[in-house]
């Protein structure tokens, strides 16, 4: 049986039939069949009441082709009950039923995902994003929600879809994130490498989105799928890497995070940086951002010192802040000298660096700890200021 169909064909009603009749013979029960049916075809080419009504008929013996079901009955479904009706049904639910319930409904019926869909949409804090080689997996908030190439059991706390997965995600993911006025999301997590078939679907589904993420933490950066899952967010206040060394240190994601910098208005990036590594502090001067939190901890000095004398020449450098402990602290400041940067009189813990050919001058502040370096702050400032 052929898994595509021309428009004419696929409309015609006997034609319809004797496809649910192939799937009859399988001698399956009614809904495996119908899943197996929805794979091949799409979710969207037959609803379930159809294909039942065929089914019956077939099971009864009777596989007379030509029968006009237009003429039967018409058989009452959920979307049937006032509206009102419902909402109290569901109310017995709990008081946040429609945000707890809102994916568990629209995965039982279509007739379930209209009602779901009429709701005011949810309010989510944050969305983790997670591909592996057969699954999708959604968490938001605190509920998960996964879904298989292949069909699975559910669990007490995940749900599992099966079908085109991919999809299935996508709309669920437009459900909420498809607000006409907008959708801010605290948080948007990608903690496994992304599946590139499902970042291409969802970057044709959500060019219109206006969707604001104050963090994006990226466990992964390869290029192209994440660029295109990020193409969903119109700003960006904040991105997190805690991906691995092995794939930032490259080229490619150097450019990769520029671009998504200058395109997203990114304001701050957050990651952990290794300055015992020449291509680690190259990759450092070549970020065009305005404000870092990097994160190093333990580190030789003149390591330190190294990865000072990269921030102090960055042109697009407003505000850094180094969580790092280092040992050395008179060594560092007369290194920082050495820089040209002075002492502040007033305060031992802060010097100043002046900025060639500038009013400006960076402010370094540090955080002692007894003989060690608990931390460095780095804030530019204008002397006119």
């Amino acid at each position: 049986m052929p898994a595509k169909l021309d428009e004419t064909s696929g409309k015609d009603p006997k034609v319809r039939a004797g496809m649910i009749f192939y799937e009859f013979q399988s001698g399956e029960p009614i809904f495996k069949c119908y899943q197996n049916f929805c794979k091949r075809m799409g979710p969207d080419f037959m609803d379930y009441l159809e294909f039942e009504h065929w089914f019956q008929r077939f099971s009864y013996g009777n596989f007379n082709l030509n029968h006009d079901s237009s003429q039967d009955p018409r058989y009452r479904t959920i979307t049937d009950i006032p509206l009102h009706i419902f909402e109290k049904i569901c109310e017995n639910l709990g008081d946040d039923y429609q945000k707890e319930y809102w994916f568990k409904f629209r995965h039982v019926s279509k007739s379930f995902r209209y009602i779901v869909d009429s709701w005011s949409v949810p309010k989510f804090d944050k969305i983790v994003i997670s591909c592996y080689e057969n699954l999708i997996s959604m968490k938001f908030d605190e509920s998960r929600v996964e879904y298989f190439k292949k069909s699975e059991n559910s669990s007490e706390n995940q749900f599992a879809c099966s079908g085109i997965y991919r999809d299935l995600v996508i709309d669920d993911l437009m459900s909420v994130l498809a607000s006409p006025e907008g959708y801010k999301l605290q948080k948007l997590i990608i903690s496994e490498k992304i599946d590139n078939g499902f970042a291409q679907k969802l970057l044709d589904k959500s060019r219109n989105l206006a969707v604001h993420v104050v963090t994006v933490v990226l466990n992964c950066i390869v290029s192209s799928p994440v660029k295109n899952v990020l193409c969903l967010v119109k700003k960006i206040n904040k991105i997190n890497i805690l991906s691995d060394k092995n794939e930032w240190n490259s080229q490619e994601f150097i450019d990769t995070l520029n671009e998504i910098t200058a395109l997203k208005n990114v304001e701050t990036i957050e990651m952990r940086v290794s300055t015992g590594y020449d291509d680690a502090n190259s990759i450092l001067s070549s970020l065009k951002v305005p404000k870092m939190i990097l994160k190093i901890y333990t580190v030789k000095v003149d390591n330190l010192l190294r990865l000072m004398k990269i921030l102090l020449q960055s042109p697009h450098l407003r505000y850094c802040k180094l969580h790092v402990t280092c040992r050395g602290i008179i060594t560092f400041e007369k290194g920082i000298k050495k820089f040209g940067a002075e002492n502040d009189p007033r305060n031992p813990n802060i010097f100043k660096y002046r900025i060639a050919d500038s009013e400006e001058f960076f402010e370094i502040g540090i955080r002692r700890n007894m003989t060690f370096i608990g931390g460095i702050d780095i804030k530019r400032k204008s002397n006119s200021a």
